[in-house]
């Protein structure tokens, strides 16, 4: 197996709740380096929003043992990776431990040149996949060890021998793992065995993951549906950002695709949180803050540019922050209601350096850009209705939007502009002081930003 400058998408649902119960689809990939660089990297996968974790990866060696990175996991049915790494056990399990992202944990088996299914193959014609074969028996100890683990993760990229692809994967379901598929070739083959493993099975194939990149790159994602299973579609971490945001608008928009992954989360050269966010916004749903509830707006960049995100009254630790849109390390500005003050930590839970706003910011300095990893939103007097401290206050709503938006701004605005997230402009209109209803019927549902001289807003158009 194997970056998104966007417009971080508000989102639809009110009210506070886990990510899990808004389900979102997202998924990331992960190597060695969760190990190597605990217990950092566990903290920020579960601070990260995604809420599909696939650990990469478990090899299948000859004689039946699991291994990673040259160590061994399980041999003889009898589970030894403590000796090498005595907190894994611990830290996987964390993963699902609240506050978190995770709800979903995958073990990955294959990748390129990974010969796992090639010693499956021969495991299984040679001694069938009872309860007695040692490849039954050290898959069910780490199942034992580890009931965090919801499913195998297939990236066959050699072997593609269906007849025991199908007997693996049942005896998999039949000892509490789901199975998802992760094809970047080869159409028929994983149509047989999806097909096979859950006529055995129902259900035990949940999700396909279309690799879109490397071998995979020309693969369109509608030429991937099987039998109904979900379909994700993957991208590179390391690949553009803002064009991995729209080829992703465009998988759910036209290709029926209810899931985005990325590949590989292995060092710490790359945020996170932007790449679940983004993959949130699209197939699943962010926290909005009701209008009538902002006190205050955080900013990517200086001179509230970039993407902005409202937030209501609260403690807002980094998780809380990513669930409304708001990625770690990622406020350069910031707008405060009067009778309100901001306090930025540059730790999560309120630890670390702190830097105090009781005004607008349009930097809020050198010290304290791009470090803010969680925050609070306190009331200094009674004045919650004031207006902002800069002036140009703008209401837009409804968000969520059907076919009229309403702009409520206290000034006018010429040369207001419509973009879809490819960049282009669908839409010029002057904003008069006060509301201004318009109507969006014929622009296609979709994510789009509004642009002005002061103020930029994101909409969700969905008909």
């Amino acid at each position: 197996m194997k970056n998104i400058k966007m417009y971080i998408l508000s989102s639809m649902l009110l009210g506070i709740s886990l990510m899990g119960e808004l389900s979102p689809q997202s998924s990331v990939y992960v190597g060695g380096h969760f190990r190597r660089e605990r217990p950092a990297t566990v903290t920020t996968l579960k601070n990260s929003g995604f809420d599909c974790v696939i650990l990469f990866n478990v090899n299948v060696e000859e004689d039946g043992t699991l291994t990673t990175d040259g160590d061994t996991i399980c041999y003889q049915g009898k589970y030894i990776f403590d000796k090498k790494q005595p907190y894994y056990i611990s830290d996987v399990k964390s993963l699902k431990v609240p506050p978190t992202s995770v709800t979903r944990i995958e073990i990955c088996i294959g990748g390129w040149g990974n010969e796992s299914y090639d010693h499956i193959k021969n495991l299984i014609n040679s001694n069938g996949t009872g309860s007695s074969t040692v490849l039954y028996k050290n898959f069910k100890i780490l199942k034992d060890s580890l009931s965090e683990i919801d499913a195998v993760n297939n990236d066959d990229e050699h072997a593609y021998d269906s007849n025991t692809a199908i007997k693996f994967h049942v005896m998999m379901a039949r000892l509490g793992y789901k199975s998802s598929l992760a094809p970047y070739t080869n159409k028929s083959y994983w149509t047989t065995i999806a097909t096979g493993i859950n006529n055995n099975v129902p259900g035990a194939v949940d999700r396909i993951l279309i690799q879109c990149y490397d071998g995979g790159a020309g693969n369109d994602p509608a030429d991937w549906h099987i039998n109904n299973i979900s379909l994700h579609a993957g991208r590179l971490n390391y690949q553009d950002f803002a064009e991995t945001q729209t080829v992703m608008q465009t998988w759910k928009d036209e290709k029926n695709v209810v899931g985005g992954f990325f590949w590989v989360y292995n060092d710490e050269t790359w945020n996170l949180s932007r790449y679940a966010i983004a993959a949130n916004g699209i197939f699943g749903s962010l926290l909005q803050t009701p209008t009538d509830s902002v006190v205050a707006a955080f900013c990517e960049n200086s001179d509230y540019d970039g993407y902005n995100v409202n937030l209501k009254l609260g403690k807002y630790r980094t998780l809380d922050m990513v669930k409304y849109g708001l990625a770690d390390n990622d406020i350069s500005s910031l707008k405060v209601k009067t009778g309100y003050k901001i306090t930025l930590y540059s730790d999560d839970n309120f630890t670390g350096d702190s830097l105090t706003f009781t005004k607008s910011s349009k930097w809020i300095g050198d010290a304290f850009n791009d470090i803010t990893s969680s925050l609070k939103i306190e009331q200094v007097n009674n004045t919650a209705e004031s207006a902002w401290q800069n002036t140009d206050m703008v209401k837009v709503y409804p968000n969520p939007a059907c076919t009229y938006l309403i702009i409520h701004t206290l000034e006018a605005e010429n040369n207001v502009t419509f973009r879809d997230m490819s960049g282009k402009i669908v839409l010029n209109i002057n904003l008069t002081q006060g509301d201004n209803h318009i109507a969006i019927n014929k622009l296609p549902s979709g994510l789009y930003l509004i642009q002005a001289q002061s103020f930029t807003q994101k909409i969700l158009i969905t008909h």
